[in-house]
């Protein structure tokens, strides 16, 4: 089904790795349309922005939320709960044709504000199976999202011409598009991306607190780097996530605690069979998913 929406004007809210990619994914799809983001600084430059308006991703900078009244369409890109701050701050100004969307990983809070809002007709959430430990617009690649996951979950009453434009927006930027219902994403993105997060940054904290001299420094690699990557990304994002996606982490961390414990035991015993089964199961699962 190929929608009749013509987008001419974007509006960004956050503009950090995961927008300023979006906005350039944009800017080459529809080089001559009109991309504004919010600068929340107000009374001073903001850098990255005007970095983005030299490397001409961005046409404008603005101030205020009023001036988001004519966009087409508008992308949260600020970290979760602050894109539901914004969200309360933008409503009075945002036009009954203007598309909504995200880009967090928690679904939650967003939609809980967007149902008392009453927005439901014009949301769509999103969420890009992608990034990088790097943070910033700095580090902003359109081609973060080819051959990647970009997940959709829309309300319910969500218009369905928004729903195929952003199917045709992920498609042409050579993502896979998958929708899901919101609670759901916010289970499923517990186990494959927030807890990995928490026990990353448990391994790294763990090993620190043994290292006094440096030498688990200096010999880290191989595993511990490969396991450990994801901790060099932003510590204010992941407090964010953890505190808006509290339910299903802890229900997931639940299970881990379970495996771990399990591996102890086994370890403790010396139970050889049962180890070898342990990680065959997850070699055997593994290989499977990344097929």
């Amino acid at each position: 089904m190929e929608t009749s929406l013509h987008f001419t004007k974007f509006g960004f809210i956050g503009f950090g790795l995961i927008g300023g990619s979006v906005a350039r994914a944009i800017r080459e799809l529809y080089p001559d349309a009109e991309i504004m983001a919010y600068n929340y600084y107000k009374t001073r430059p903001h850098p990255r922005l005007n970095q983005a308006l030299a490397d001409g991703v961005l046409s404008t900078v603005s101030n205020q939320l009023e001036d988001f009244s004519d966009c087409h369409a508008v992308f949260l890109c600020a970290p979760v709960k602050t894109n539901v701050k914004y969200l309360r701050e933008l409503a009075p100004f945002l036009n009954e044709q203007c598309m909504l969307t995200d880009v967090g990983s928690v679904k939650g809070d967003i939609v809980a504000a967007i149902r008392e809002i009453g927005l439901t007709r014009q949301f769509i959430g999103g969420h890009p199976m992608t990034g990088s430990e790097k943070i910033g617009y700095e580090y902003a690649d359109s081609r973060f999202f080819i051959n990647k996951y970009y997940l959709l979950t829309p309300m319910a009453d969500t218009r369905p011409e928004y729903i195929e434009w952003m199917k045709q927006f992920i498609h042409a930027v050579r993502s896979y598009c998958m929708i899901l219902d919101p609670a759901r994403h916010d289970a499923v993105v517990a186990g494959i991306s927030h807890v990995p997060h928490v026990i990353s940054a448990a391994l790294v904290n763990s090993v620190s607190a043994l290292d006094h001299d440096d030498t688990y420094g200096r010999l880290a690699a191989g595993g511990f780097h490969s396991v450990t990557r994801i901790s060099s990304s932003s510590p204010e994002m992941w407090q964010n996530i953890c505190e808006a996606n509290q339910e299903e982490i802890l229900r997931f961390l639940d299970q881990f605690s379970d495996q771990i414990a399990n591996f102890r035991s086994k370890i403790e015993s010396g139970d050889s069979e049962a180890l070898l089964e342990l990680f065959e199961r997850a070699k055997t699962y593994r290989d499977h998913i990344l097929q």
